[in-house]
């Protein structure tokens, strides 16, 4: 059987993705991040190190941390497939919903490492792959763009937030960056992350949480709908 790597962002697409290769069969034996020399912070999505790494350690995989920065992404992307490639891995597993030009890009690049990618979210309509998302775990919305209500920060995905992404029009997965998120709970975790403090964070675009602080709760629970 094929070995994966998952590339990790610790929001609900990366980790629904990987969810859904592993219902499939595939083995993941490795989840990838990449962590932003300039920021010290997940480079994705602002998280702190320490925060997707105790997220790595509930799902039970090991997570490869990749310093870069925007400029050198790229280049320490290649360097990464290569040493994958050379460790036997031979598939990547990737968030993607339906922006072509960036699954295109992914596909030239891994291409030339003879990795095979996989897009387990690819072509789902959005409606229902984020009721499928909010039904499978709980995520928290820890980045959003200017033009979404700022009451929707550090709140879960719910109902009421899909209602209102398609009241305004917005895509409700937030495929082109609208909104992003943090998985606090999920049937791949053994035990839930509990956010207890993060500092506001505004930029011209976009309102995001800085993360500070959290616990965990081992064990498995029930997803909880609203």
């Amino acid at each position: 059987m094929s070995s994966a790597f998952a590339m990790w962002s610790g929001g609900k697409d990366s980790h629904y993705a990987l969810q859904r290769a592993l219902q499939a069969g595939m083995e993941c034996e490795l989840l990838v991040t990449f962590i932003d020399e300039e920021t010290d912070l997940v480079m994705s999505h602002r998280l702190p190190p320490e925060l997707i790494e105790e997220q790595a350690r509930l799902v039970g995989i090991p997570l490869l941390k990749v310093r870069a920065t925007y400029a050198t992404y790229e280049r320490a992307l290649r360097n990464t497939l290569f040493d994958i490639r050379s460790d036997g891995i031979t598939c990547g597993i990737f968030g993607d919903i339906y922006l072509r030009e960036h699954r295109e890009w992914f596909e030239n690049i891994t291409s030339d490492f003879s990795i095979r990618p996989l897009f387990p979210l690819w072509g789902i309509p959005t409606a229902l792959l984020i009721e499928e998302q909010r039904r499978a775990m709980r995520s928290v919305i820890i980045q959003i763009e200017r033009r979404i209500s700022e009451a929707y920060l550090g709140r879960d995905i719910t109902k009421e937030f899909i209602e209102y992404m398609g009241e305004q029009g917005l895509d409700p997965c937030g495929e082109s960056g609208e909104y992003h998120t943090f998985v606090c709970r999920s049937p791949l975790m053994e035990g839930e992350i509990i956010l207890t403090h993060a500092e506001r964070r505004a930029t011209t675009g976009s309102v995001g949480l800085e993360i500070d602080y959290w616990k965990v709760v081992q064990g498995r629970s029930e997803t909880r709908l609203s």
